[in-house]
């Protein structure tokens, strides 16, 4: 259970510095939107999951742990490079409105819950347990959302702290996959 926790932290993590991002450049994200946003999260990961399960029952335990491992080595180099890079954050206030919207707000939870996606199919075989993930991955989220847009800090270089964390986890999986 600390494993699915640590990995929605993990993933959840590019949340806040976004909400940072938008905070230092004076854009808004009300509270509908931060639910929204931490809804279409945490429903989409479920989905991915229960798909993932039905669509890979019945394959062998050593391919899970290598696919598993696979996802999330890649999901944390991914990360870690944006992290040391010199990305802009994405800008969804389409409007120009200094606010993110009901719409705006749907782009922004798919986007979200593509990297809780990712991660949710490298844990598929943890068992009852990884249904904990999306639930943890959508609070995490309204939680990074509330407290990034409150903060006058820009920490996203931190965000390769959480790429370092998935890679290591991956780097987890697969050896124990093997041995």
């Amino acid at each position: 259970m600390l494993i699915v926790i640590l990995l929605a932290v993990s993933v959840s993590f590019d949340t806040l510095g976004v909400a940072m991002a938008y905070a230092i450049g004076g854009i808004v994200i009300p509270r509908k939107t931060r639910l929204l946003i931490a809804l279409l999260n945490g429903v989409l990961t479920a989905a991915a999951i229960w798909l993932g399960r039905l669509l890979c029952a019945g394959v062998p335990e050593w391919l899970f742990q290598i696919l598993g491992a696979a996802i999330l080595i890649t999901l944390g180099i991914k990360t870690l490079w944006n992290a040391l890079g010199d990305n802009k954050t994405a800008d969804y206030d389409k409007d120009s409105s200094r606010s993110i919207d009901l719409r705006e707000g749907c782009v922004v939870g798919v986007v979200f819950a593509l990297d809780s996606i990712s991660a949710a199919l490298g844990i598929l075989n943890l068992g009852e347990t990884v249904y904990l993930f999306p639930v943890c991955t959508a609070v995490l989220c309204y939680v990074f959302l509330l407290f990034g847009g409150k903060s006058p800090y820009n920490l996203r270089r931190l965000n390769g702290v959480s790429g370092i964390i998935l890679i290591a986890f991956g780097l987890l999986r697969l050896y124990s996959g093997l041995f």
